[in-house]
């Protein structure tokens, strides 16, 4: 079964994910990934998306520099890996309108993973910008990012997300090119697979 999409703009909501100074510098493989994340977090400002910051429970004051929150940004402390599960995360996304969702975080096999499918699940779009998440390994980054890893595996976020770098995210763009469409969202089956 085949479903088609159409070109849509969504109400859309960036939301940041374990962004610690404790995080990025023992659970990336690239602490550089800060630097990527913040320039993501800055298009989806200039865009005049929501921001939100999930960051583990004891650790809201640890919040990275580079990806401080502005303004009335929310901080939401979470117990659990995911970011809807212990937060009023859905509730605030419902309650702004939000449809779609542009993740960034640390770890890509941890939270990034976790809320990515509960938020397919509960029926969010869900945007993954690729080079602004990492992890402590490279090839499980790799494996979740890169649909050419596993090809024929369900572990991939490209199987529930649209996973690009930031640069490729048109919803981004939006604040530096005067407004563009978001990009038609792929499920797993508009990309040619199976629900089985």
């Amino acid at each position: 079964m085949t479903i088609t999409s159409t070109p849509t703009t969504l109400p859309t909501a960036f939301v940041a994910l374990d962004f610690t100074e404790y995080i990025v510098g023992r659970f990336s493989h690239d602490p550089a990934v800060a630097e990527r994340a913040a320039h993501a977090m800055t298009l989806a400002r200039r865009a005049g998306m929501p921001v939100f910051h999930v960051v583990p429970e004891s650790m809201v004051d640890d919040i990275h520099p580079l990806l401080a929150p502005i303004d009335d940004e929310p901080v939401l402390s979470k117990t659990t890996i995911g970011a809807f599960a212990t937060t009023g995360l859905h509730d605030l996304l419902q309650r702004a309108g939000v449809r779609q969702i542009v993740i960034a975080g640390v770890a890509t096999s941890g939270t990034v993973l976790s809320t990515s499918r509960w938020a397919f699940d509960v029926g969010y779009q869900v945007v993954v910008c690729s080079d602004a998440c990492d992890d402590p390994e490279p090839e499980a980054h790799a494996a979740l990012v890169d649909a050419a890893v596993f090809p024929r595996s369900w572990i991939g976020l490209w199987r529930t997300a649209d996973v690009r770098p930031t640069a490729e995210i048109a919803v981004l763009q939006a604040g530096e090119s005067g407004g563009t469409r978001a990009q038609p969202f792929e499920t797993p089956f508009t990309q040619g697979g199976t629900s089985g």
